[in-house]
C-alpha cells in the first residue's frame, strides 16, 4: 500500500477507537451482541447514546462490527478482533499460573523430552481451556551423543540414537548375516558421527549416495546401512496435542467446526502444513479468515517457537474459538514458551 494509500484509508477517532475496543471486549466476555446502551455503562464514554450510535454505525461500515439482525446489538468480525488484540498485546503481562510452572520445573529435572512437551501441552491447554499442539524438536538440529546397538533376536538389532537433548531416534535393523561383531561396529560408528548434527549426517549420506565404487569397503557398507535404517524411519508423532476436549465442549463453536479442526489436526500432513504456514514467526496469532482455511474460519491460532539458546526447536500453537480472551492466550502462550527454552537451553 502506497503513503497516499494509506492517508485516504479511514481512520478512528480516539472515542471511536475506545467504543469498539469495548465491544469486543464485551463481546468475548458474555458472548452475546452488545447495544449502545452498555457501551455507555462498561465504559468512561461520556457521550450521549446518539453518537455512540453513530460512531458504531461508523464501525459498521468500516468493517470492524456487524449487525446480525434489526434491533439487535453488534458483533466483532474478524477485522474488529484484529484491531483488539493488536491493542492488548503491548498491554499483555505474564499470567503465571503457578501449579504448571511448578509441574514444567520438577519434570525438566528427571523426565526426558517428550515427557516435558506433555507436562507443557497438558498445562498450557488447562489454563487456557484451548487446544495445545507442540511439535517436537527438529531432529536436524539435534546433536549425536551416543549410537547403541544391541541383538534383539537372530539378524535383528535394535539401533538407538541418543541426543543432546536427550531424544532419541529408535529402529530394528535386519541384518541378513551371523553378525557377531555389533560392537566394533557400535564403536567405528560413534568415532564417525558423535558430535555431529543428525542434518549434517543425513546430507552426508546424500552425498555418498553420488559417489563411484571406489571408496566402497564392508566396514563402511554396514556403516551406511545402519545409518539409512535409522534415518529412513519417519517419525510417526511429531507432535504432542492435549485438549480437544475444550474444542468439542465450546459454545462458540458448531459440530462442522470441530470436524473441520479434527481434519486438519488430527491427519499428521495436514497438520504439519498449517503450522509450517505461520512457524517461521517469532510469535504470531492468525485470526480467523486469516488462516485461509474455509473450514477453520471460526478458529484463531498462536504461534510461538521454543529455543535451545537462539536455536529454534519446534514450535506451539495453541488453537481456540476466534471469541476468546486474546490477552490471556497471549501471555500464557508467551510465558510456557520461555520456560520451555529455559529448560532446553539448560539441558
Amino acid at each position: 500500500m502506497s503513503a497516499r494509500d494509506s492517508e485516504k484509508k479511514p481512520k478512528l477517532n480516539n472515542r471511536q477507537v475506545k467504543i469498539l475496543y469495548c465491544i469486543v471486549k464485551e463481546y468475548i466476555t458474555y458472548g452475546k451482541p452488545v447495544s449502545s446502551q452498555q457501551v455507555l455503562q462498561r465504559s468512561n464514554i461520556n457521550y450521549s447514546s446518539a453518537t455512540v450510535r453513530n460512531d458504531m454505525r461508523r464501525l459498521e461500515f468500516l468493517g470492524y462490527i456487524f449487525q446480525p439482525h434489526t434491533s439487535a446489538g453488534r458483533i466483532p468480525t474478524d477485522k474488529g478482533l484484529r484491531f483488539y488484540f493488536n491493542s492488548i498485546q503491548k498491554l499483555a503481562s505474564d499470567f503465571e499460573d503457578n501449579s504448571a510452572s511448578i509441574s514444567l520445573r520438577q519434570t525438566a529435572i528427571v523426565a526426558d523430552v517428550e515427557k516435558i512437551l506433555k507436562v507443557t501441552a497438558k498445562a498450557l491447554s488447562k489454563v487456557t481451556m484451548t487446544y495445545a499442539v507442540i511439535e517436537k524438536p527438529k531432529q536436524e538440529k539435534l546433536l549425536v551423543k551416543h549410537i547403541a546397538i544391541s541383538p534383539i533376536s537372530q539378524n535383528y538389532f535394535g539401533v538407538t540414537l541418543v541426543t543432546d537433548l536427550g531424544v532419541t531416534v529408535n529402529s530394528t535393523v535386519y541384518i541378513g548375516h551371523n553378525f557377531t561383531h555389533y560392537e566394533d561396529l557400535q564403536q567405528r560408528l560413534n568415532d564417525a558421527i558423535k558430535g555431529k548434527m543428525i542434518g549434517e549426517i543425513k546430507k552426508g549420506l546424500k552425498e555418498l549416495k553420488l559417489l563411484n565404487d571406489h571408496w566402497y569397503n564392508e566396514e563402511i557398507e554396514e556403516m551406511l546401512y545402519i545409518l539409512q535404517n535409522v534415518f529412513e524411519c519417519e517419525e510417526e508423532n511429531r507432535y504432542v496435542k492435549y485438549g480437544l476436549e475444550y474444542i468439542v465442549s465450546s459454545n462458540a463453536l458448531n459440530w462442522q467446526d470441530i470436524v473441520g479442526l479434527i481434519k486438519h489436526t488430527e491427519d499428521q500432513d495436514r497438520l504439519k502444513n498449517l503450522i509450517d504456514k505461520f512457524s517461521h514467526f517469532e510469535e504470531k496469532v492468525i485470526i480467523g479468515n486469516e488462516l485461509g482455511i474455509e473450514e477453520l474460519k471460526n478458529f484463531s491460532l498462536f504461534i510461538s517457537g521454543y529455543k535451545k539458546f537462539d536455536e529454534r526447536l519446534g514450535t506451539i500453537a495453541i488453537i481456540g474459538p476466534k471469541i476468546l480472551p486474546y490477552e490471556k492466550i497471549y501471555a500464557y502462550l508467551k510465558y510456557m514458551s520461555n520456560r520451555l527454552s529455559e529448560v532446553f537451553s539448560k539441558r
